[in-house]
């Protein structure tokens, strides 16, 4: 018999055949031996267009060690400390702005030491910028290594080029051909060049310019490296946007962000249940790629997962009927909003929040760097 908690039902948001099966509409219960539940939401999120009009430079995706039944009370608790009437909690609407001074203090009471939610909140950051820079050797440079039967993902070189490509970048090609190139790869790799208008040439077109131009020795030697993949290209289009296309969205950050969050709630509580909001590229393919890696081993952003993470469910949920998701979404409205401050965009929300988030941000994040204190400091400009 179907689990009427999990049956296909509009209340989930997202219909039709790729959301058909890992829906949760009931309330969630954590149970001895069962697990712990993990809600996940997301802020900044823009799909695979990661540079240009995007929101942010910024993905933050936050996370709580809590399911519904504990969380009901909590979510109970800050309505009558803010008087919010609305029901369902957003920090987007109630949170943030230069009027919510006040609000920001009880959700900063709530993450501090001695808070109900401190030590249960995680605020994962993606840096969407550096995102595709490593895309760009994952896809390309790392995939001939691969034929050649060399790793370097595990060896960590790949991680290595990625980082002295993005953080010499600038300065070795100049600003505006270094954007180029990060405009071209997205133009290149996303969903949107399923009918292929940029084409093989008139990507490695900008890469051949890069190449030349470049005035620093990393940037050269990982840019003369790229510029041997057209084959390795030429077959990502095929395999990506072909008519028996089977990946799913290479530049979609969320998919290997929420492998990388379920292995890392795995290694501090054991088992775990994920509960994530329902976002269209979470699809039940999706999920079940991410419910494989998580169970065997898998290289988001070019870091081995270790084989016994412990997963559950991965489910996802409405957050207006799952409280749970709402304390995640305030985590993830945080987060966003202290990344906005470490961009240089001043904002008092950020301000008030930055000193309890930035001790919650993942290590293991999508930054290109190993220091989230850093986030707590406006990020120097780019040169």
């Amino acid at each position: 018999m179907t689990d009427p908690s999990r049956r296909p039902n509009p209340g989930t948001g997202l219909l039709g055949p790729n959301y058909a099966r890992r829906n949760q509409l009931s309330a969630t219960t954590d149970i001895g031996g069962e697990g712990r539940w993990v809600a996940v939401d997301e802020s900044g999120w823009d799909g695979d267009q990661l540079h240009g009009e995007q929101r942010s430079r910024y993905l933050s995706i936050g996370s709580v060690a809590i399911s519904d039944a504990d969380a009901e009370p909590i979510v109970d608790e800050i309505r009558t400390a803010t008087r919010l009437q609305a029901p369902e909690l957003k920090f987007s609407k109630a949170f943030a702005g230069p009027k919510n001074g006040q609000r920001r203090s009880v959700l900063s009471a709530l993450l501090a030491p001695g808070g109900a939610l401190h030590e249960r909140a995680s605020v994962y950051l993606i840096d969407k910028h550096y995102f595709v820079v490593g895309k760009l050797i994952d896809l390309f440079v790392e995939e001939q290594a691969h034929k050649q039967g060399r790793n370097i993902r595990n060896t960590g070189h790949a991680r290595k080029m990625a980082r002295s490509l993005f953080e010499e970048g600038p300065r070795a090609l100049g600003l505006a051909l270094f954007d180029r190139l990060l405009s071209s790869t997205v133009a290149f790799t996303s969903h949107k060049n399923r009918d292929q208008q940029v084409t093989v040439d008139d990507f490695y077109e900008v890469v051949e310019e890069a190449w030349a131009r470049s005035r620093r020795r990393n940037v050269t030697e990982a840019l003369a490296l790229l510029r041997t993949t057209r084959e390795e290209a030429t077959e990502y289009l095929q395999d990506a946007h072909g008519p028996d296309a089977v990946l799913p969205q290479a530049l979609e950050p969320l998919i290997p962000a929420v492998a990388a969050i379920t292995a890392n709630w795995s290694r501090k509580l054991g088992r775990v249940n994920m509960l994530v909001d329902d976002q269209r590229a979470l699809s039940d393919a999706n999920l079940d790629d991410i419910e494989t890696e998580a169970r065997d081993r898998g290289h988001p952003e070019f870091r081995y997962l270790s084989r016994g993470v412990h997963l559950g469910q991965l489910l996802r949920g409405q957050s207006t009927q799952h409280p749970s998701l709402q304390l995640a979404d305030l985590i993830s409205g945080a987060g966003f909003s202290v990344a906005q401050r470490h961009h240089g965009l001043a904002n008092p929300t950020g301000e008030d929040l930055y000193s309890v988030v930035v001790p919650l941000i993942d290590v293991a994040g999508m930054l290109p760097h190993d220091e989230p204190a850093r986030v707590a400091h406006p990020a120097p400009p780019a040169a």
